[in-house]
């Protein structure tokens, strides 16, 4: 999708909301909340925060606590693994000042430590929940913003993820391919269950698949919504591109536990039935085991039944 037609398809929803952070309308916002990815306006591409200044400074900020900051250099593929990084045999500090020649990818995690981000990612987070039309709040683990600094023709790989986020471009150009989180011949089960679990680099990219992925083109004022879990990749375009990540983690005790509890059941030799198939399994999973204890429980008391019973 182009450019103009980013535009054109966002123009073209009725009764947008413009009271906010993100111009919408309602109804496209509940129908696909969580669910199905979509676009959107916005109004944070001019904001002093996201001067080069402003992020130089809220990367210093930033290095004194290595947890909340990444950075790497070179060129990456799709289905490039997390072990299989670019080196970067240079300071946070290079890679940003050179970012155009060193085609370098920087993550300023927890980037509400500026104030006026802050506010912003409250701001965002009221909208978002006056727009689901739901306390949202009671269901969150955790909230944030992440700011994204990429160089040029930069490819973001592969990936899912576990929070609920928005995809704010602020400047340059990246194009956007994310994919249906329900697919399972493109996302499959046991990826899940091994996501959830133990390896949050476990969704594979399958080529043969990459008709399925909606396409779009991510410029200043446009922006889009990536449900939980749902597969996406970037490709940056031929300018330095910074982009705002406001994002939430649900509490999802009870899905993480299905998926856990059917990760030890599968290496059991067992053929665990998915979430959302038996609300009566699904709560044993989900509410009522300690795994993988619970797990072990489970499997002994099921001794003696065919490895191939549906659990």
């Amino acid at each position: 999708m182009s450019a103009t037609d980013v535009l054109k398809n966002v123009a073209g929803h009725a009764q947008r909301s413009s009271n906010g952070v993100m111009q919408i309308s309602e109804s496209v916002f509940r129908k696909n909340f969580n669910k199905s990815s979509f676009i959107f306006e916005h109004n944070l591409s001019d904001r002093p925060a996201f001067s080069t200044e402003r992020l130089e400074n809220l990367l210093e900020l930033t290095i004194p606590h290595p947890e909340l900051l990444y950075w790497d250099a070179g060129e990456k593929r799709i289905d490039q693994r997390w072990n299989e990084k670019p080196g970067r045999d240079f300071s946070a500090q290079e890679a940003f000042r050179r970012i155009r020649e060193n085609g370098a990818w920087i993550i300023l995690f927890g980037a509400s430590r500026d104030p006026e981000i802050a506010e912003l990612l409250d701001a965002t987070m009221e909208q978002v929940r006056e727009l689901s039309g739901y306390d949202l709040f009671k269901d969150l683990k955790t909230r944030d913003a992440y700011i994204f600094i990429t160089a040029p023709h930069r490819v973001t790989t592969y990936h899912i993820d576990f929070q609920c986020g928005f995809l704010l471009q602020l400047r340059g150009a990246k194009e956007l391919h994310v994919f249906d989180q329900t697919d399972r011949e493109n996302l499959p089960e046991v990826e899940l269950e091994k996501f959830w679990t133990k390896d949050t680099n476990a969704a594979i990219y399958k080529p043969q698949f990459e008709n399925r992925a909606k396409v779009v083109q991510l410029i200043p004022g446009i922006g889009a919504h990536i449900p939980v879990n749902a597969p996406h990749w970037l490709k940056n375009g031929d300018d330095i591109s910074v982009s705002l990540s406001l994002n939430f983690q649900f509490k999802n005790s009870v899905l993480a536990n299905i998926y856990r509890t059917n990760y030890y059941l599968r290496k059991m030799g067992l053929q665990p039935t998915p979430p959302g198939v038996s609300a009566f399994r699904d709560g044993l999973k989900g509410h009522g085991m300690n795994i993988p204890v619970e797990a072990a429980k489970m499997l002994k008391k099921l001794k003696g039944k065919k490895a191939e019973s549906r659990i």
